[in-house]
């Protein structure tokens, strides 16, 4: 075999086995890789026991804002957060739902106060109408919620008599009755002062505007059943200031009835 064939067969050989060889061009790189991850597993699991478990960054101030005295109080009681509790496990949903079993409250929000704090921001229900039963005095507000018995209601507040206690009413019946109220018309509209509605055991409503006595029927189509009202009012055979007692139904306003009707005069 002549030299320059041997030449080249070595030649071709070495090419072949380098090829065959594993490469370790890669390796560094692969070892950087797994050092990177690590590290970054490292910086995780750091930063879950900081926040999650460490003292760092516990509960040490817990304050309310939004309400005072003795609701802040209740606030503060129903939200159960116990000072040294990590701030990152403390569940802003749990800490809603249990300061809202205090049906005074409509809302909270749950705010974290870094590094130590916790802030409860409260709203209150606003009172829209006084439920009297018997001896006891109940609020209820816009959505029909009864929230709060008291003994001496502001004297500004809407009431209404009622035969069972208040909190067992629905919220549907209460808004009916807030919204008699709110659509009320004028008293001169009404030609005289509207009286304290009285809602039946059978769940209708009754008022009186001096000597003129308003059956409502089911709390129900408050705005319809007051334009009733104030267009059979506006006629002259209508008086609430009469001497006559007279009785206006509009628990079906399609098809109002009156009674107390002076007799027509005979010529």
């Amino acid at each position: 075999m002549s030299r320059w064939k041997r030449s080249k067969r070595d030649a071709w050989a070495k090419d072949s086995a380098k090829a065959k060889a594993p490469s370790t061009h890669g390796r560094p790189m692969l070892r950087r890789l797994a050092w990177l991850g690590g590290l970054v597993g490292v910086l995780v699991a750091g930063l879950v026991f900081l926040f999650f478990y460490s003292a760092a960054f516990v509960v040490r101030d817990l304050s309310v804002t939004g309400v005072e005295g003795e609701l802040a109080d209740s606030v503060e009681a129903h939200a159960q957060i116990p000072h040294g509790r990590p701030l990152a496990r403390v569940s802003q949903a749990n800490v809603e739902a249990r300061v809202l079993e205090d049906p005074r409250i409509a809302s909270v929000e749950v705010i974290r106060d870094w590094p130590s704090g916790i802030t409860l921001d409260a709203h209150p229900r606003k009172a829209a109408l006084v439920l009297r039963q018997k001896d006891a005095t109940w609020l209820a507000d816009t959505n029909g919620v009864v929230f709060d018995e008291v003994s001496e209601p502001s004297r500004k507040l809407p009431s209404v008599r009622v035969p069972e206690p208040p909190t067992e009413m629905s919220e549907e019946t209460v808004r009916g009755l807030v919204e008699l109220w709110r659509l009320r018309p004028d008293p001169a509209e009404l030609e005289g002062r509207l009286g304290t509605p009285r809602l039946a055991s059978d769940g209708a409503v009754s008022m009186k505007v001096d000597q003129l006595t308003i059956v409502w029927g089911a709390p129900v189509e408050a705005e319809r059943k007051w334009a009733v009202v104030k267009a059979l009012v506006g006629q002259d055979s209508i008086d609430p200031q009469g001497g006559i007692p007279q009785t206006i139904d509009v628990s079906i306003p399609e098809t109002p009835v009156v009674t107390g009707l002076p007799e027509a005069s005979q010529n």
